[in-house]
C-alpha cells in the first residue's frame, strides 16, 4: 500500500482555547502526507472558537468538518462525539492546544509499512510552553513495540496524544470510557494494547503544550484517586492470561501508585492518622517501606516531641579514616 491507501482521519478537540486553536488546525492542515479529513469537535466553547471553526470549515469544505455540542459534555464525551464521524482507516486525536509536528502522519504511515503486524503507532513527544518554546521531550530511550500490553499496564500515561489507532481495532475496543474523564485516554490504551500489537517511532511527532490553562493542572488528587482506582478495577481482568511475574510486576506498580495517592490525599487533608495507618497497612502488604514510615511518622509526630527525641538521641562520635 502506498501512503496515498492509509486514509488517516485527525479528530481536535477544542473548548475555550481560541489562543491556540488556529496553531492546532494549521499544524495537521501543514502536514506533508494530508489527512483524509479533519473533524473538530467542540465542547460548546464560549471564546469564538466555534466562528473560528466554521470559518476553516468553509473554507476547506468537504475536508474539515464540525461537530458542536449544544451544552458541554466534557472531554471524553466531545472526544467519543467527534470518534463517531471518522471514515477514514486510521485516526489520530489532538487536543485544541497541542500540535503536529509536519511529518508526524508520514513517519507514521512509514512505521505501519515496515511493521505489517501493527495496530497502533506512537511516538516520543515534545513539550512546549504558552509561547511555543521546546521545553524538552518524554522519551529518554527508545520505546517498545509489538506487545506492549504489560508495558502500558503497569501505568504508562500519556501515550494517546501521540498515537495513530486502525479504526477498526478502535471500534472493535469501544470509544472512550466517560467515567474516567482524568485519565480516558490511558484506559483507552490499556485495551487497545491488549487487542493489537504497536509500533513505536523514536522521535517526537506531537508537540504538547504545558501552561497554566491546560486541564491536567487542575486535577485533584481525589480526582485522580477515583479515576485510577476504577481503572485498575476495570483492568484486573485482563491480567488472567498473562504470567504469574507479568500479573505480579503491574500488580506491584498499581499498589505503589495508589498508596501513595491516597498519602497525598491524608496530607493534604490533614487527617494525620489516616496517614499512619495506611502507611502501616500497605507496610504489612509488602507496599510502603520504612522509609515511608519515617516520613509519615514524622509528620505526624508534634513538633514538641521530636525535640524531645532528639536531645536524648545518644552522639556517637566518627572516626574519619
Amino acid at each position: 500500500m502506498g501512503k496515498d491507501d492509509f486514509r488517516v482521519s485527525v479528530v481536535i478537540t477544542s473548548y475555550n482555547q481560541k489562543d491556540f486553536l488556529i496553531e492546532t488546525i494549521e499544524s495537521v492542515i501543514g502536514q506533508t502526507v494530508k489527512p483524509y479529513e479533519i473533524i473538530i469537535a467542540d465542547d460548546h466553547s464560549t471564546d469564538g472558537s466555534v466562528e473560528l471553526i466554521r470559518e476553516y470549515i468553509a473554507r476547506h469544505p468537504g475536508w474539515i468538518k464540525g461537530v458542536f455540542q449544544k451544552q458541554n459534555v466534557h472531554i471524553p464525551r466531545n472526544r467519543n462525539a467527534g470518534l463517531q464521524q471518522v471514515t477514514g482507516h486510521y485516526v489520530s486525536i489532538l487536543d485544541g492546544d497541542d500540535r503536529f509536528l509536519p511529518h508526524k502522519i508520514e513517519r507514521e504511515i512509514e512505521a505501519l509499512q515496515r511493521y505489517a503486524q501493527a495496530r497502533c503507532v506512537y511516538s516520543d513527544v515534545s513539550f512546549i510552553d504558552a509561547e511555543g518554546r521546546l521545553m524538552g521531550n518524554r522519551d529518554e530511550e527508545e520505546q517498545p513495540s509489538g506487545d506492549v500490553f504489560v508495558y502500558v499496564a503497569r501505568g504508562k500515561f500519556g501515550l494517546l496524544r501521540s498515537m495513530l489507532i486502525d479504526y477498526n481495532l478502535l471500534q472493535d475496543v469501544g470509544f472512550l470510557d466517560a467515567r474516567f474523564p482524568k485519565y480516558d485516554g490511558f484506559e483507552l490504551t490499556v485495551r487497545l494494547a491488549k487487542r493489537g500489537y504497536f509500533v513505536y517511532v523514536p522521535e517526537p511527532l506531537v508537540e504538547y503544550r504545558v501552561h497554566p490553562a491546560s486541564d491536567s493542572k487542575g486535577l485533584k488528587t481525589r480526582d485522580r484517586l477515583d479515576d485510577l482506582e476504577g481503572i485498575y478495577r476495570k483492568m484486573v481482568p485482563l491480567l488472567s492470561d498473562l504470567s504469574a511475574p507479568e500479573r505480579k510486576d503491574i500488580v506491584s506498580a498499581w499498589s505503589r501508585q495508589l498508596f501513595e495517592l491516597h498519602i497525598c490525599e491524608t496530607v493534604e487533608r490533614g487527617e494525620k492518622g489516616k496517614a499512619f495507618l495506611i502507611t502501616l497497612s500497605s507496610m504489612f502488604r509488602g507496599v510502603a517501606n520504612r522509609n515511608d514510615m519515617r516520613n509519615v511518622t514524622a509528620w505526624v509526630t508534634p513538633d514538641r516531641i521530636r525535640k524531645i527525641f532528639r536531645r536524648f538521641r545518644p552522639r556517637v562520635e566518627v572516626e574519619r579514616v
